[in-house]
């Protein structure tokens, strides 16, 4: 009974005259939804953005400081390991005899005294030195000057008279002492009393010094030139924000002008006169040798341009500290990172509605209605002068 009389009840059913409230909510949620649904795509749109441009200056910022890193890379090398090794292969196996009949020296060994060219003291110049974290190489005895920073181009010398004869004349009088700013004794005159060196030797050496120095000097003329040719416009940066973006290119013109708000100022230095000290045979059986030298110090070509103190022969390439420290420094209130900040602003598309997000949003770090996206580009592991060491990295804090 109970089963049949629950079947015999008549289902629900709403009265007639309100069978047709639901649509009035329908006409309502149905549009919401679709709004939320659009909502939800334009955000997307916009996050899309947002990462496209983030990742465009990444990529720009790293691009151009690898500019950066390959110069101080390659004018390490020029400083140190390069004619570190020219001079290894040139005169370790020459032995040089002594007036005293003791034990020869080297004259890798002389010339490295002289302060005439850097290396690793104590180390053969054909050992490898890319485990070492620092590259020690310096000049030594009266170069020592120059591994400051800046490099002190002043030298010991010998001060004396001079004879006659257009390629030299003998030495007359004078003795050791501190020779000119710019000046350079490759040969001093204690060594042509110590040695056995031959005035015709002195100038061949002198020669080669000269075409050693004028090649490096020349090499590093020719990077920096580049280097500027590079950096002048930042069209790395800028190109490379161009291409992964699609923005006018001098949209990157702000990110940019963050590459030149610090210092970064390379100089070469250079000497500007020579001298050398030799042995002239006689024909006195009580003075068999004379010690010859030029009959005024030797000027130096010129092949960098704006060496320091003055245009000369080139010896190093140097750069103050504090530029070098700045690029690997925590600027406060610009990053949260060690390293130069670099900021673009962008222009957000309009959304399907047609609004626009442009003065919406406030960037922080510049102070612009804009939105920005931003970088940090790191310079650090290496050195320039002195104890040149070819290992600058490039790090990228987003």
């Amino acid at each position: 009974m109970r089963t049949d009389e629950a079947r015999a009840l008549p289902l629900f059913r709403l009265p007639r005259d309100r069978r047709g409230q639901i649509s009035i909510p329908s006409l309502f949620v149905l549009p919401s939804l679709f709004l939320f649904v659009y909502l939800i795509f334009e955000t997307a749109k916009l996050s899309r953005e947002k990462i496209r441009h983030q990742f465009a200056v990444d990529a720009a910022a790293f691009i151009e400081m690898t500019n950066y890193s390959d110069f101080l890379n390659r004018s390490a090398y020029v400083n140190g390991a390069f004619p570190q090794r020219i001079f290894y292969e040139g005169f370790y196996n020459t032995m040089i005899e002594r007036k005293d009949s003791t034990r020869p020296d080297r004259l890798y060994d002389i010339l490295w005294k002289n302060g005439t060219f850097p290396r690793w003291d104590g180390r053969p110049g054909d050992q490898p030195l890319d485990n070492e974290r620092v590259w020690e190489i310096k000049f030594g005895g009266c170069g020592g000057g120059k591994n400051d920073n800046p490099p002190d181009m002043s030298s010991c010398g010998a001060s004396g008279g001079t004879g006659t004869g257009s390629g030299g004349g003998p030495v007359t009088g004078g003795g050791v002492g501190v020779g000119a700013s710019g000046r350079l004794d490759i040969l001093t005159m204690q060594d042509a009393l110590d040695y056995w060196i031959n005035w015709d030797d002195a100038q061949d050496i002198y020669k080669l010094y000269v075409q050693i120095y004028q090649l490096l000097g020349s090499v590093e003329d020719a990077q920096y030139s580049v280097f500027k040719r590079l950096t002048s416009n930042h069209n790395f940066f800028r190109k490379s924000y161009w291409l992964n973006t699609g923005d006018p290119i001098n949209t990157a013109d702000f990110g940019a002008g963050y590459f030149n708000a610090y210092s970064f100022e390379p100089k070469p230095y250079c000497i500007q006169e020579v001298m050398i000290y030799g042995n002239k045979p006689t024909s006195n059986a009580f003075q068999p040798y004379q010690i010859w030298a030029p009959n005024a110090p030797i000027q130096m070509p010129t092949t960098i341009a704006n060496c320091q103190p003055n245009a000369g022969l080139f010896q190093a390439e140097a750069i103050s500290d504090s530029h070098l420290q700045s690029m690997r420094s925590l600027h406060a209130g610009l990053a949260n990172h060690p390293g130069w900040p670099v900021i673009q602003i962008w222009t957000p598309p309009s959304n399907y509605f047609r609004v626009s997000f442009n003065g919406m949003v406030r960037c922080a770090a510049t102070g612009t209605t804009s939105p920005c996206v931003h970088a940090t580009i790191q310079l650090s592991g290496g050195r320039l002068w002195p104890y040149p060491t070819p290992k600058f990295q490039v790090k990228l804090f987003p």
